[in-house]
């Protein structure tokens, strides 16, 4: 068992390699650390996480010796407060969870239990990236970090479907003797989600597919189906020799090409049975011969979180050339692969002219068709670009052809490497075009040998060519350098790329990454000894200075022209390393060809000195004690001369092919000795010797890169050399994706850091731009006084175009071993779906009291209000008459409150409670339940209270993105409406002349009132639930963005009746006095006479009559 003394000092010197920005290509440890999705130990050697509807639980515990669980080291870090810690990424996404500091007691493992609703909320079928998963025991110190991935089940499309009949093992195992060839076809978006086709002989019939979600580690994951019947249903028929002849799985399409036609699955986001349904598609004019030599071709991009430009196309080629009875032997078809349409659209009335399209590509960047040509009776390839209108490519090209030269004889293929824009032609040679076609550059030449197909990984960048002898050669996207891996002996195999860039040989019997992994790409095992990249002839070295030579190599005049190849430095050894047996290390920087001198020597390097080279001593070269006379034979080549005629100082057989390296001067190959003082050489630099020369001992020197008996040099693949320092962002994705909205720029700045300190700096970067016409490009790059160089890119969108590019930071001299040579973030000009508009209300509410329901102001008053069961808002036509469709907080086991009126009952549909019996079967999430979305309101239960009047209300509305969040103020405006059509609210906004003269003329476009955003007001003068929806207007960003929020308005006053009793009481009297003058009529009773006699008074009558006495 491991001391835990030495864990202790491992513990202590990490935690002080401290980097305060992201960097790649540093070295990390791994050691003894390991974690699973299950708690065992496996024999695989990376994480395979796999998220389904349960929640992800996963341990983490060290290995000791013995490989098993180690206790003591867990508790040594545990006690020093360290945990493990991980972080879920893709080229968007960038989440970390932490595990518990303190492990269950007798456990030998960390466990950390995360629900699937703290990674996605999302459950729809659709091509999602698989996560990358790093965990480490520390984030941001270098400490025991090891990483996996983790793939959605849930979500992948092809694995919802049940493809065929399963295979058992010995059904499997009978395959074998008859199977001929493999193909491999993996998604785009999750590439340990992979199929394998087997190519049966002739003699046998069957179409059998393999299927992986853990990309080929063990044989016993694959499952084997059986597709035979339901390729046989499409035909109406049995007929001999059924085979697959190539598969591609797209974002969301299998396509699979038989001997006996062409077959395109349904759309596998809809699944409507468990069983994979195919149909075929038909071409005129083609039988079983025609597919059998038949390939399909894809450009393969991942679609996640797809966008409406984004679309799968994909080509089939018949390697014939077509009749004049037929349209074309290229055809191609955008999903959903129902129509098929010629590639070439070209008429030629001479068939021999007709080029035959090798292979046909669509650059989805740029919008345009890629050919690759091959003219039979000039012998000509090229490849010819044209622009893609109304989904067919134009006759006419978009630049000039480029013609490829005599020397490629045999161009099998033509691909894009995964996300990025480099464009790979393959054959005898290898070309790279960066420019989508326009130009491209020779990468390497395997003369009498070619490649039959290419193998690439989007995380690493890197690719693989196989030749037709099985030799391995690799490459980085990007890079303008190559290398030889290895070389496969077995008769039937393909090489495959997991999602972490594991390189995987597969054969029909065995699947093999290897046992000593190197990580990232890298198997020490899988190719055995890494191969001698040199050449076996002698060098010369030639110094220019103490740092920099030239090693020119030696081909022998007498040699063959056809093998002289051989003898040639070939960009093979561009960026390699020269070592010497004896002591001394050089970085080839350049490769050189010399048509004529000098003579011996058709090719030489451009070298760095990183070690100097030893030189031959006295014991080993006696001559060196001599004096050395040089002089022109007149034939080419050089005599040298001894001066003394002392055997113990002169030449030794053993000096053949050593050089002569004088100072200032030019260096001498030995080709022959001639006698004991005297030998043949040839020059580096012949014209440069004018006259006889004389060099005391001392002055000269004697090196030994020949190859009499072993050879004393040899050439490796160099060590990483740079890294590569991101300051501006939390996480560094080799394949970011990006967004740029209308107006809106990205800024990357990176750091390059070289491990050797240049003496003449040249900026180690390469800017290159998929699509130059989306987006603008502005670089800045500087160096500081220890060699790093800092380049700072700004990227903004040209013009209100949707699209997406790719953009390259190549650093050109990196060594291949290096994990990050090229760092290719895609650019998307459109609507980021990490984007939102989000209302921010006037008063805080801690999450915890969302779930009580209960938080109370300085007044008591309760401001989260739950919903009643199954409740729905009032209308204009009253409380008690709902009229809106939309439910909350629904539950169909309980009965619907304000449901008398007929009008009522016509209203009202369930949404995620549609067909269901109880609230538990709607499987409403916690986010459904707190989201203000209308889609959601079945599983609405709590919304914001409010006392009324609400009057004034600030609608404060922010737009976030990622990390920034800015407020929402003109050039933005909004509309505003209450999704269930209540009327009594009203807004206020601020009017500036500008903001006026935009809401006129939406106003008029849109029909709608049109807003101010900043110093927007809200008054609502009704009660209960108010439900908002705020909408950005369009045109001034890509995004189609919407709020929604919701007020419940409570304790509302009884209406005061004054005016209602002041109208009857004035009602009542006036009627009765109308009925009163009514009844005096009728008994006609005049009360204005009597009332007018009341006011005279009566009459006083006098008496005449007189009394006597």
């Amino acid at each position: 068992m491991e001391s835990p003394l030495i864990y202790a000092m491992l513990l202590l010197l990490n935690v002080f390699e401290f980097s305060s920005g992201l960097i790649i290509n540093k070295g990390k440890d791994r050691t003894y650390f390991f974690c699973s999705g299950d708690g065992m130990l496996t024999g695989v050697h990376t994480i395979k996480l796999f998220l389904t509807t349960d929640n992800l639980k996963i341990y983490c515990f060290f290995k000791n010796e013995n490989k098993s669980p180690s206790k003591e080291i867990l508790g040594l870090f545990t006690s020093g407060g360290l945990a493990p810690n991980m972080i879920i990424m893709n080229s968007t996404y960038y989440g970390g969870y932490n595990f518990k500091l303190t492990p269950f007691s007798n456990r030998l493992q960390w466990e950390i239990d995360i629900p699937r609703e703290n990674i996605t909320v999302n459950t729809d079928i659709a091509a999602i990236e698989q996560w990358i998963i790093r965990i480490t025991m520390h984030e941001g110190l270098n400490i025991y970090e090891t990483e996996g991935t983790l793939l959605d089940l849930v979500r992948e499309p092809i694995l919802q479907w049940n493809l065929g009949q399963v295979l058992s093992e010995m059904e499997v195992k009978k395959l074998y003797p008859e199977v001929q060839d493999i193909k491999v076809t993996k998604s785009p978006c999750a590439n340990d989600v992979a199929l394998m086709g087997l190519i049966m002989k002739p003699s046998f019939n069957g179409v059998f597919i393999g299927k992986t979600i853990s990309g080929f580690w063990t044989y016993e994951e694959c499952i084997w189906y059986d597709l035979t019947k339901m390729v046989y249903k499409e035909l109406n028929d049995e007929h001999q020799g059924l085979t697959v002849i190539d598969l591609v799985l797209t974002n969301n399409f299998l396509v699979i090409l038989t001997s006996l036609g062409l077959y395109v699955s349904s759309d596998l986001r809809y699944p409507t049975t468990s069983q994979i349904k195919l149909s075929r598609a038909e071409f005129c004019g083609f039988e079983r011969g025609d597919y059998i030599r038949g390939k399909l071709w894809y450009n393969e991009r991942c679609f996640a979180n797809r966008e409406s430009f984004e679309v799968d196309y994909v080509t089939i080629t018949f390697n014939r050339n077509r009749t004049l009875s037929e349209s074309s032997s290229c055809f191609f078809s955008k999903e959903p692969f129902h129509q098929w349409l010629p590639c070439l659209y070209a008429t030629y009335k001479n068939v021999e002219s007709t080029p035959h399209v090798i292979t046909f590509l669509i650059d989805q960047e740029t919008e345009s068709g890629i050919y690759l040509l091959h003219i039979q009776n000039t012998k000509q390839t090229l490849v010819t670009v044209s622009m893609i209108n109304d989904g067919k490519p134009s006759p006419r090209p978009k630049f000039p052809s480029f013609l490829f030269p005599p020397t490629f004889t045999h161009p099998v293929g033509m691909v894009f490497h995964p996300r990025t824009h480099y464009l790979y032609v393959y054959g005898n040679q290898i070309w790279l075009s960066m420019d989508g076609g326009n130009s491209f550059e020779v990468l390497c030449d395997l003369f009498s040998h070619y490649v039959k197909k290419s193998i690439h990984s989007f995380y690493t960048a890197d690719i693989i060519f196989i030749g037709e002898d099985g030799t391995i050669y690799m490459t980085k996207a990007g890079l303008k350098r190559y290398t030889v891996l290895g070389k496969f002996n077995d008769k039937i195999f393909t090489v495959y790329y997991d999602q972490l860039g594991y390189i995987h040989k597969l054969t029909p019997e065995t699947f093999d990454a290897g046992t000593g992994l190197l990580g990232h790409g890298g198997s020490s095992s899988l190719f055995g000894k890494l191969p001698d990249l040199g050449i076996r002839t002698a060098l010369v070295p030639q110094y220019i200075s103490a740092r920099e030579m030239f090693l020119f190599a030696y081909v022998p005049l007498n040699m063959p022209k056809d093998t002289q190849w051989k003898r040639r430095f070939k960009n093979l050894q561009l960026g390699k390393m020269v070592a010497l047996r004896k002591a001394g290390v050089a970085y080839i920087i350049n490769v050189f060809m010399h048509k004529d001198e000098p003579a011996g020597f058709q090719t030489s390097v451009h070298a760095k000195i990183v070690d100097p080279f030893a030189m031959e001593n006295s014991t080993e070269s006696p001559c060196l004690l001599n004096n050395l006379e040089i002089k022109y034979s007149g034939k080419i080549y050089f005599t040298l001369t001894l001066e003394k005629k002392d055997p113990n100082y002169a030449f030794k057989a053993s000096d053949v092919e050593r050089s002569v390296v004088i100072p200032g001067y030019s260096s001498f190959l030995i080709t022959e000795i001639k006698n004991q003082w005297t030998a043949s050489a040839l020059a580096t630099m012949p014209q440069t010797i004018n006259s006889t020369l004389k060099f005391p001992k001392g002055s000269w020197f004697v090196f030994n890169f020949g190859t009499i008996g072993e050879q004393a040099w040899l050439m490796t693949s160099k060590p990483c050399n740079y890294w590569i320092e991101e300051e501006g962002l939390d996480f560094m994705s080799l394949n970011l994706v990006k967004y740029i909205d209308v107006g809106n720029k990205i800024e990357y700045k990176f750091k390059i850091i070289p491990k050797a300190k240049a003496t003449y700096p040249i900026p180690p970067v390469s800017v290159v731009v998929g699509n130059p016409s989306l987006v603008e490009v502005k670089t800045q790059g500087a160096f500081d006084l220890n060699s790093n160089y800092y380049l700072h890119i700004q990227i903004a969108g040209k013009f209100f175009q949707k699209g997406s590019t790719t953009l390259a930071m190549i650093v050109w001299p990196a060594a291949r071993a290096c994990v990050a040579i090229a760092l290719q973030p895609t650019i998307k000009s459109s609507c980021s779906y990490l984007k939102s508009m989000r209302h921010t209300p006037g008063r805080h509410i801690p999450p915890q009291d969302w779930i009580s329901g209960v938080h109370k102001d300085s007044q008591g008053f309760n401001m989260i209000k739950t919903l009643p069961i199954n409740y729905r808002p009032p209308s204009h036509m009253g409380i008690s008459i709902p009229l809106t469709d939309n439910f909350y907080h629904a539950d169909p086991s309980k009965p619907i409150p304000r449901n008398l009126f007929h009008k009522s009952k016509e209203t009202g549909k369930y949404k995620q409670c549609a067909n269901v019996t109880s609230r538990a079967m709607c499987n409403c999430s916690e986010h459904q339940k707190v989201s203000h979305a209308v889609a959601f309101s079945d599983c609405k239960e709590k919304v914001h209270r409010f006392k009324f009047p609400v009057t004034q209300y600030p609608v404060v509305l922010k737009i976030f993105n990622e990390k920034e969040k800015v407020p929402v103020e003109p050039p933005y405006l909004v509309t505003m409406t209450e999704v269930n059509m209540r009327k009594n609210w009203q807004l206020k906004h601020n009017e500036p002349e500008n903001v006026k003269k935009m809401k006129d003329y939406l106003e008029q476009r849109l029909k709608t009132p049109v807003y101010n955003p900043l110093g927007l007001n809200l008054t609502i003068k009704g009660s209960e639930l108010f439900h908002f929806k705020v909408s950005l207007v369009p045109g001034v960003s890509f995004c189609e963005l919407n709020e929604e929020f919701q007020i419940y308005v409570d304790e509302v006053p009884l209406p005061f009746p004054g005016h209602a009793l002041i109208a009857v009481a004035t009602s009542v009297v006036l009627g009765g006095l109308i009925f009163i003058a009514f009844v005096f009529q009728l008994r006609n009773i005049h009360p204005l006479r009597a009332l007018k006699r009341c006011i005279r008074g009566n009459p006083t009558l006098t008496s005449t009559t007189t009394v006597n006495s």
